[in-house]
Formats: C-alpha cells, structure tokens, sequence
C-alpha cells in the first residue's frame, strides 16, 4: 500500500470517540425430517456464505444430489429474496423464499448480485435492482448441507461503527447486544483483557477453532469486543459468558469485510470522527477536526474544510472499522458523487481494531459546502457520513 507519513499522536477526544453450541434435537419422525433440510451456497471467489431452507422433498433430493455428484445440471442456486432476517441465515437482513428456490445452469434476467451488495443496497431490491425481487446468483455453487439451525437469538453483534449486523470481520470492533451479559458495567484499558467483570466472548469459526475475544466495554446489555486475528471465514457461533456463568449464544458468521465509518456522534450518521490534515509546500503539517459541537443542536455537526492555498495538499484522516481484510484496490471512496482517491489504508497507530484512511481532497470540491462522503469495500458499503467543504 501507498503510505503518507503522519504524525502519530491524535487528539484525546477523538480517541475518546473511537473507542466507545447449538443443541441438537432429536426429530419427531423420520417423515418430519425430511420435511425440512438447509444448505450453504458460496460465489467464489468472494468468501461469503447464504444458507437456504428447503420444504419440497424433490428439491432437497435435488440439492443433495449436487452435493453428492450424482447430479450434473442445475447446480446455481436463485429464488425470491424475502427482506426479511432469517435466523438460520445471520447475519444477512434478507433470506430466500423456500418455496421459491430453484436450480439452474444459466439465466437470462437481469438477477444476479452480490450478497454484500445486496445487503447494502437491499431497500432497492424490487426495484431496478433485481425487479420481482428474484435473485439468480449465476457464480453460486452449493457447498454443503448443514443440520437445522439451533437459532439462538441470545444475543445479536453489530459493526461498532455502522450499527448494521453485517457479520464479524478480522480485527474488526463489534458491538453485541443482549440481556445479562455483565453484571456490572466496566470499561477496559490497553493492553485488552479476554474477561472484563467476569464476563468473556468466544468466538468459534467454521474450522472448529475457539478464540476469546479481547474486551473494550461490558455492561448487561452491552459487550463490545474485537474479533481475533486468524478466523476462518464462514459460520460462527459467539458465546457470551457472564460472572455467574449464564451464556448467550449467536449464530453469525465470519466475512473478508464489514465496513463501518466512526462517527462523532457514535450514531453512525452526520460528521465522521475524522481529521483534517494540511500539508504545506514546506511540508509543514497540521490537523484539524472535521467535525465541531452545535450547541444549539446539542450534536456534533460537519467542521468546515479550508482547502487553502494552491500548494496545499489536504487530507481527510478517516476512522474505520472491519477494513483489514481488503486490499487498497478493494476500497473505493465517493465525495458529493465523485470518487477521490485513497493515499493510504491500514491500521490506526494505537488504536486496536481501528483502520485509518487517508482520503485526499480534490480542489474541485471548494465551496461545496455539506457533501456525503460514501466508502465501499469489495462489494460492500459502509455507513454514509457528511463532511463540509468551505
């Protein structure tokens, strides 16, 4: 990656802003079993899984034949998305109509997507993306059958940035919510601890391996945690376990990205906690916030950006999180409509779990005044923020 040197200390307050097993049923019948059956399906070569429900006996004998080999056509997976969470399917906010799935080897409407990008863009679904809500992911494969889903709905982890539940990403900060998760509320200091007023996270990836995760905050409905270094991608369970030894469980799964922009007003919208760099013909550097408190708002609102002299070279420095598993070619940033370019994208200094970007701001923005600032990761997109431009 292209690195642009920067003074490594950053302002308290912004500092301050940052870091704010399934149980197995035996069934009723064997006709009752067979009623029911859920299988994953991949699009290489995005990591990402989608698990499916199927009710029509001739369908699950169907998926299980592509499974097995014995059959050869028919091996794509597509159907009707319902814009709905299903908990078989976490962390996705939309699953397939069970009645509605088909296979197929090739498809002429216009219903292919990425999940990530239809999650993103999901309240469009219906409309110019994927009309009829039907959804024909022409890379798909099945990969596997799975047993039914225990659906533990114990507790439920979202993006500590962007607020969506959009899956556990490598050293990525998450934020789970839940009823006696702690008994008291308790905040950490670095190095991290793995139990914070007793209570611990684990996380359990696709390849069986269990990590604790390190803690920032607890309290009985909150725990917010980072997601350890070197999980397998794919289904995961998180156990939270409180002093007295009650757990919450959830079903979720472990994604390449889950882009979230900190913001001031840690509600994932308006100003983000970012800076305004200025770096002077001489090479002088200075910083700015990018965002100030209103009090007539009560609320911290867009700071307005000089971009000064002709020979000025101004920088947003923007807080993230869930980025670390995406390669700067992977990253696209839009201002009002344009794409800018990214100077830099890597690990904040200091600061666990937080990715820092370095957004160059073109003269062509200058008296622009509130403009949204969008960052896509992959197929992904994080939470929309506003800057101002002076």
């Amino acid at each position: 990656m292209k690195r642009l040197r920067i003074c490594a200390g950053l302002p308290a307050l912004l500092i301050l802003l940052l870091l704010i097993n399934p149980v197995e049923s035996q069934p009723a019948s064997r006709a009752a079993a067979a009623e029911e059956a859920y299988f994953v399906f991949d699009a290489p070569p995005r990591k990402d899984l989608f698990v499916i429900k199927l009710t029509d006996p001739a369908k699950i004998q169907k998926a299980r034949g592509i499974i097995s080999g014995k059959e050869t056509s028919g091996r794509r997976v597509g159907g009707l998305i319902v814009k709905q969470p299903a908990c078989y399917n976490a962390p996705w906010s939309y699953h397939l109509d069970p009645q509605s799935i088909e296979f197929f080897d090739t498809a002429t409407e216009v219903c292919d997507g990425a999940m990530g990008y239809i999650e993103t863009h999901l309240d469009e679904v219906g409309g110019a993306l994927l009309p009829g809500n039907r959804w024909c992911s022409w890379g798909s494969r099945l990969v596997r059958e799975i047993p039914a889903p225990a659906c533990n709905e114990g507790v439920k982890s979202f993006s500590a940035a962007s607020y969506r539940r959009a899956g556990l990403a490598e050293e990525s900060i998450v934020a789970a919510f839940g009823d006696d998760l702690a008994n008291r509320t308790e905040a950490a200091t670095l190095p991290l601890p793995t139990t914070l007023a007793g209570t611990t996270v684990r996380i359990k990836d696709s390849s069986g391996v269990e990590q604790l995760a390190p803690l920032f905050f607890v309290s009985p409905t909150q725990v917010n945690y980072l997601v350890p270094r070197g999980m397998a991608p794919g289904l995961a369970t998180v156990t939270i376990r409180n002093a007295n030894g009650k757990t919450a469980l959830e079903d979720t799964q472990v994604l390449t990205v889950a882009p979230g922009v900190f913001t001031a007003n840690s509600d994932s919208r308006g100003a983000p906690a970012a800076l305004a760099l200025r770096i002077r013909a001489d090479g002088s550097q200075q910083f700015e916030p990018a965002f100030r408190f209103d009090p007539a708002q009560n609320r911290f609102v867009p700071a307005a950006i000089d971009l000064g002299a002709e020979t000025d070279q101004v920088f947003l420095v923007l807080f993230a999180t869930g980025l670390r598993g995406a390669a700067l070619a992977d990253l696209r940033a839009e201002i009002g409509g344009g794409i800018v370019d990214i100077a830099f994208a890597g690990a904040a200094p200091g600061l666990e779990g937080v990715d820092q970007l370095n957004i160059r701001l073109p003269r062509s923005l200058a008296g622009r005044g509130d403009v949204g600032l969008t960052l896509f990761a992959d197929d992904q997109k994080a939470n929309q923020t506003t800057i101002n431009i002076k």
